[in-house]
């Protein structure tokens, strides 16, 4: 099954996740589609086993700073980094809800960070969806840009100059998106700045009043 995902990625990161098709990825294995089904009955569930693949390709060692916040940061911007590596992997792995070895692992291992960072599990799970949907989202909008970024950006901001010279728009300029927009690692680490914020104050007790987890 592993093969078949891993050969399943090797196909997206060349024609990218549109062009993935189980008749493709037969031909790219150079064997008949019904091989295929043998292993994998649909292509969701080929997408499962390969945001699996994914997930597994994420470092799990030496998560060892007496830090817990250090830790919980680093184990983020590995996931954010092994996403970065297959294109289209933020489509790939999210919304998948598979229920594999890897994923779940993963899980699990997100969850430990946020409960030695001071969490109950109740608020530790709640955590992790937020902290997943936040890198996803960052690593979706990062690989939406077509392949030269530099190109895209530039004809981009040529297009937000012409809206934004508008009078209805105070606060964005075509300078502030140009500098600060497509900084994609500035703006995760900011990102991840307030959603860590967010984190030492649950765990803190600073505004559990405001959140009914009965």
């Amino acid at each position: 099954m592993r093969q078949i995902a891993e050969a399943a990625l090797l196909l997206v990161n060349r024609d990218g996740l549109d062009g993935l098709t189980m008749r493709a990825l037969a031909d790219a294995m150079d064997v008949q589609a019904p091989v295929i089904y043998r292993h994998v009955a649909d292509k969701r569930q080929l997408l499962d086993e390969m945001a699996d693949a994914i997930v597994a390709a994420v470092p799990l060692g030496g998560l060892d700073d007496e830090d817990a916040y250090v830790n919980l940061a680093e184990f983020v911007r590995r996931l954010r980094r092994t996403l970065l590596r297959y294109r289209d992997g933020a489509r790939i792995v999210g919304g998948s809800y598979s229920a594999k070895h890897s994923t779940l692992r993963g899980a699990e291992t997100l969850m430990e960070l946020l409960v030695k960072a001071g969490l109950d599990r109740d608020r530790a799970l709640w955590a992790m969806t937020t902290l997943l949907s936040f890198i996803l989202g960052e690593t979706l909008e990062q690989q939406g840009l077509p392949d030269e970024p530099g190109e895209a950006t530039a004809t981009i901001t040529a297009s937000l100059g012409e809206v934004l010279a508008s009078p209805d728009f105070r606060h964005l300029d075509t300078e502030l998106m140009a500098r600060r927009f497509f900084d994609f690692d500035g703006r995760f680490e900011f990102g991840l700045s307030l959603v860590l914020a967010g984190v030492r104050e649950q765990a803190a007790g600073t505004g559990r009043e405001e959140i009914d987890l009965s």
